[in-house]
């Protein structure tokens, strides 16, 4: 029981606490490779702005030599040209070889050849690695700490309570004398197993609550971790938006970067958490009838967008059909499966249709896009599968199917590699009724 505990309970937290830290720390490293780049091309382009203007080695060497002097990282520059010998200026500066940044840039008098110093980007990338292996350390140290309570607040008490069974099941002093007659053996048996039934309704009713208890204790545990990570990444973002790089080439391709690595992160902080909710069993669908049209207008609204921006015709059918659901969720994968296929077929049609099949109901999203390989049919729905051509991290379906098993669904996907894909999903008993249909219209309009 503990072991299953800390499988089910503790480890998919630690998971997504730990690939959020390692997330974070590859986006920064990243960052720094980018801005190291950067900043080393601004200064091969200066260099080689340099030389304009001036004809002769005399002239063209002591251009470089004084543009080199003002790029104090920069060590070396070599101008090849295809009807002279290589210009070779050195600054006379050293550093690490194994560190160094090797640029080529285009100039009217030829290819020239930098190379950097990149020691200060060498030692942020260190500082970030530690940043990660730190976070990652009091992930553990949490991890360890939540376990110990696990262990004091949860597995002692259901060890009492099955020592409470055990002891019921071996009742105490209930034998009948041997010359009762079998009335008196009818009652007291009797009595034994209405006091047996009743024990075991209770120790069931303590167990019903545990898990209640430890629903709700994981969730509040999701909440607290994505309230911890969402408000400094939000802060970030806020203090991004704000940041005005001005005409400087280099802060912006470094704000843009961040910019980036910011809406990826948090789009990944969300999809992670959205599965961490499914999966602690914390989501409860609250049912109730309405008209697929309704679903359809806020899915329209939530698509047209994208729709619009790639060129995208999308045609809705079966909006007059009667459902019973959960309006959230059903819509949730209803924009997650329409989102999906829009993505996949620019320039192109798509089919979103509600169909009944008795009292059950089938959703299929048709398109004629780039379609799906065959080896990737049976993965589109697990965790980190991305499609071609989407982005993020290839968390949207994994989560519609969460959300059909959720309703009680079934999902799956039949495509062909350049002719478009199906993606259905069908739940059984979701079908309103001719009587049921008709209380709907009535509540919708009390006119009538």
């Amino acid at each position: 029981m503990r072991r299953q505990l800390v499988l089910k309970g503790l480890l998919p937290m630690v998971a997504v606490a730990l690939a959020l830290s390692i997330m974070l720390g590859v986006q920064h490293m990243r960052a720094i490779d980018a801005e190291s780049q950067a900043v080393a091309r601004i200064q091969s382009m200066r260099i080689g702005s340099s030389l304009e203007g001036w004809s002769g080695d005399d002239a063209l060497r002591n251009a470089l030599a004084s543009a080199l002097s003002r790029s104090p990282s920069t060590r070396l520059a070599i101008l090849h040209r295809d009807d002279a010998p290589d210009l070779v200026v050195d600054s006379g500066r050293r550093f690490d070889e194994a560190r160094a940044l090797r640029l080529l840039v285009n100039t009217s008098k030829g290819n020239l050849e930098t190379v950097s110093d990149g020691s200060a980007a060498h030692e942020r990338r260190v500082a970030g690695l530690l940043m990660t292996l730190l976070l990652c350390a009091g992930v553990m140290i949490v991890f360890a700490f939540a376990r110990r309570a696990i262990e004091r607040e949860v597995v002692a008490p259901v060890e009492r309570v099955r020592s409470r069974i055990d002891r019921f099941l071996h009742p105490r002093g209930t034998h009948v004398a041997p010359d009762a007659d079998e009335w008196h053996q009818i009652d007291a048996l009797l009595d034994e197993l209405v006091e047996l039934r009743a024990r075991h309704d209770a120790a069931l009713a303590d167990a019903l609550r545990q898990r209640l208890q430890d629903i709700a204790r994981h969730t509040r545990f999701v909440e607290q971790v994505g309230d911890h990570f969402r408000q400094p990444l939000q802060a970030l973002s806020l203090f991004v938006a704000g940041m005005q790089p001005g005409e400087d080439l280099r802060q912006r391709a470094v704000l843009g970067q961040m910019r980036s690595s910011l809406t990826r992160l948090g789009e990944l902080l969300d999809g992670l958490l959205e599965m961490a909710r499914f999966d602690a069993g914390a989501v409860e669908p609250a049912t109730v009838d309405l008209i697929a049209s309704d679903l359809f207008v806020r899915g329209r609204a939530g698509i047209e967008a994208d729709a619009a921006r790639l060129g995208v015709d999308v045609r809705w059918r079966g909006g007059r059909l009667p459902i019973r659901t959960d309006p959230a969720l059903f819509g949730e994968l209803l924009h997650r499966l329409v989102a999906n296929a829009v993505l996949s077929t620019p320039h192109g049609r798509v089919l979103v249709a509600l169909r009944r099949r008795g009292d059950a109901i089938r959703l299929e999203v048709r398109d004629n896009g780039m379609g799906l390989e065959p080896g990737l049919e049976t993965r589109v729905f697990e965790e980190f599968t991305r499609l071609p051509g989407h982005p993020g991290y290839g968390l949207g379906l994994a989560v519609a199917r969460r959300i059909a098993d959720t309703l009680g669904g079934r999902i799956g996907v039949r495509s062909s590699p350049g002719r478009g894909s199906l993606f259905w999903a069908e739940f059984d008993a979701m079908a309103i009724g001719a009587s049921a249909r008709t209380a709907a219209a009535l509540s919708r309009h009390p006119a009538i």
